[in-house]
């Protein structure tokens, strides 16, 4: 029989997880931190794969010492974040996540964080600088073409914020894409919404200036040029000095 002590409350018995953490298993909202740390944890050390069946609810509510309805909802969210299946009668699985759903979840998390707008602004200049010396390695036919239609639609679009901003934005994206490095590819197609706002905005602020928008659209050129050059430090250095005049002129 579970004894119950007097200073606690009936049905938020507190117990210790494995790794010492007292939770209140109804009401404390550590129990979701406390389950997917263990689920991570699992994954990275190889004790879980995809496909794998997790243990029943009973044992895995005991192991991690939280109750089993406060399990259920932490597998509802799992489920939600596509890192776990619930088959009913059968149990949860381990499965392989669906990167676009943790795109969108890990966008919509920074979309609720205007603070941090400046700063994913910043991220994307290291993401950028990092992925046009790999582009000097790796771009092919295919993504040297979407440079090039990029350019010519930046050309074209001078008088237009929304396609004008849209050039922008497949520009850099493309160098991304020509790293060749999934990882930045993802995480800049997870900000790709705000990373879109940051270049319409800036296309509204040079708007009427001919001679900014012409010094802005000549430094894609150069920025093209030096990854066909293959130099990678030169492809930095062009890059950088882009992002220096984009600040100070309102685009990029």
């Amino acid at each position: 029989m579970t004894h119950t002590p007097a200073n606690e409350m009936p049905g938020t018995s507190a117990v210790r997880n494995p790794r010492g953490v007292d939770v209140k298993s109804e009401t404390n909202p550590r129990v979701f931190e406390v389950t997917f740390r263990m689920f991570k944890d699992q994954i990275l050390n190889g004790e879980l794969r995809p496909g794998d069946k997790l243990l029943p609810e009973r044992e895995l509510s005991q192991k991690l010492g939280v109750s089993r309805a406060s399990l259920r909802e932490v597998m509802r969210v799992l489920a939600l974040l596509g890192v776990v299946e619930i088959k009913p009668g059968q149990g949860a699985f381990v499965r392989k996540p669906d990167l676009h759903m943790l795109q969108d979840f890990f966008g919509l998390v920074l979309a609720m964080e205007p603070a941090l707008y400046e700063h994913l602004l910043e991220a994307r200049m290291a993401i950028e600088c990092r992925a046009i010396r790999l582009a000097c390695r790796y771009a092919g036919p295919e993504v040297r073409a979407q440079l090039i239609d990029a350019l010519d639609k930046i050309q074209h679009t001078v008088d237009d914020p929304d396609l004008g901003a849209e050039a922008d934005f497949a520009f850099h994206a493309a160098i991304v894409e020509a790293s060749g490095n999934k990882v930045l590819k993802l995480i800049y197609e997870a900000i790709a919404s705000h990373l879109r706002r940051s270049h319409h905005e800036r296309r509204e602020a040079v708007a009427g200036k001919p001679d900014i928008i012409d010094s802005l659209s000549g430094d894609h050129v150069r920025v093209y040029d030096a990854i066909i050059a293959g130099d990678p430090d030169q492809a930095e250095a062009v890059l950088k000095e882009h992002f220096v005049l984009a600040q100070r002129t309102g685009r990029s």
